[in-house]
Formats: C-alpha cells, sequence, structure tokens
C-alpha cells in the first residue's frame, strides 16, 4: 500500500506516520507538510510545499497512491467559522477531491474530533468534512472522533493548551484508557485504526474513542 500522508507533524500525525511505517502492508508514505516531519525512514518521502492550498503545482506527483490519511488540524480556539472553515473545510475537501481523481481507486481517512457530533461552530464544520467524504467514490473511508489521547514516548502538541493537558492528564492516561475507553485512547491505537479504516477493516464510517479502542486491539 501507498499512503499520502497530510499533518505528520502534528501530535495526531506524529503517532500515526510512526504506525504506518511501521505497518508490514505499507510500502511507501508520502508525507506533504509545509515543513519536514524530521524523520529518515526508508519508507518516507517527503514533499514539502508552504502553501497546501496550491496543490496543483505537486498534481503530477501524487498519482500511484491507494489512500490518504489525513492527520492534519487546527484548534478553533479564537477563530471565526470562515477561518475555521477554510483550514478545516476547504483545504480537507480540495486534497480529498483531487486526490481521488488522480487516483480513481483510492481510500481516506479522515481525523475529526470527539464531540463532532455536538452543535458547535467546530463541530458543524466537522461535520460537513466527514458528510462530504463520505459521500465521494472512496474505496474505502472512515472517519476517527478521537477524545483524550494518550501520546507515545517522545510525542507532544504544539498547541500550547493541548500540551498543558497533556502533562496534566498524564498520570491518568493509562488509567483512563483501560477503564474509560469512550473518553480515552493512545496515539498508536489512532494510528492502526487510521491505517485499518484504508485498508477496508472497518464495519461503520465514524469511529468513536471506543471504536478506536477495539479495532487496534
Amino acid at each position: 500500500m501507498k499512503i499520502v500522508f497530510l499533518g505528520a507533524t502534528g501530535m495526531v500525525g506524529s503517532g500515526t506516520l510512526r504506525e504506518a511505517l511501521n505497518d508490514i502492508d505499507v510500502e511507501t508514505v508520502l508525507s506533504v507538510g509545509r515543513r519536514s516531519c524530521g524523520l529518515v525512514h526508508p519508507k518516507l518521502q517527503e514533499l514539502i510545499l508552504p502553501d497546501l492550498f496550491e496543490i496543483g503545482r505537486i498534481e503530477d506527483q501524487l498519482s500511484g497512491y491507494d489512500a490518504c490519511i489525513w492527520a492534519l488540524g487546527i484548534s478553533s480556539a479564537g477563530m471565526k467559522e470562515p477561518e475555521y472553515k477554510r483550514i478545516t473545510e476547504d483545504l480537507t475537501l480540495l486534497w480529498a477531491r483531487t486526490l481521488l481523481r488522480l487516483n480513481p481507486t483510492f481510500s481516506f481517512c479522515y481525523c475529526s474530533a470527539a464531540g463532532a457530533g455536538g452543535r458547535w461552530m467546530w463541530a458543524r464544520v466537522r461535520q460537513r468534512v466527514e458528510n462530504a467524504v463520505q459521500k465521494m467514490q472512496f474505496l474505502h473511508a472512515g472517519a476517527v472522533r478521537p477524545g483524550f489521547i494518550q501520546p507515545g514516548p517522545g510525542i507532544s502538541s504544539r498547541v500550547r493548551l493541548y500540551q498543558v493537558a497533556i502533562e496534566i492528564l498524564r498520570p491518568v492516561f493509562p488509567l483512563g484508557v483501560r477503564l474509560w475507553p469512550s473518553l480515552f485512547t493512545t496515539s498508536e491505537r489512532l494510528g492502526r485504526t487510521m491505517l485499518r479504516v484504508v485498508k477496508g477493516e472497518t464495519n461503520r464510517f465514524i469511529l468513536e474513542s471506543s471504536d478506536i479502542n477495539r479495532l487496534a486491539q
């Protein structure tokens, strides 16, 4: 399997990228981002694109792939809907549609978030992305909605508020994952589940934390 990967420098992406590179079914991972993810691995290739909306500049390098794992995301804190929509919805769907056009037999996994079924601004935007991806003619597709994520060794969040929360919760993460799987998961389990989505090994489109933990066993 050859995978296009977006979001490799973030907390979710870092953990998922590790799982992809360790997966025996994955032949190549093409990481596309505004900067390098900082990893060197025989399976890993990188394309640096300072403006991800300029996908047309690299279209000729995006054919011949089997799937995309979309782990790119931003916090909605302090943002108005148009600004949040541009990155969370417009950019995601631009890439999803372009990759599907270039690779007609293609799969897509979108990393959403716990609570995306709600009525908050960020949740409405996430729902629109989920609905649009589900309607596209992907071979396999799914949206994961992780809650609290226990990051793997050496993984941290670039969002200061999130990192503070991680440090506070670090002592209780193992207990949370064991006792409250509907709220807690790990970056390793999330990564393995996203890979299962693009392999066609899941039985539903929306995967909450409890589903992530079940599928990653």
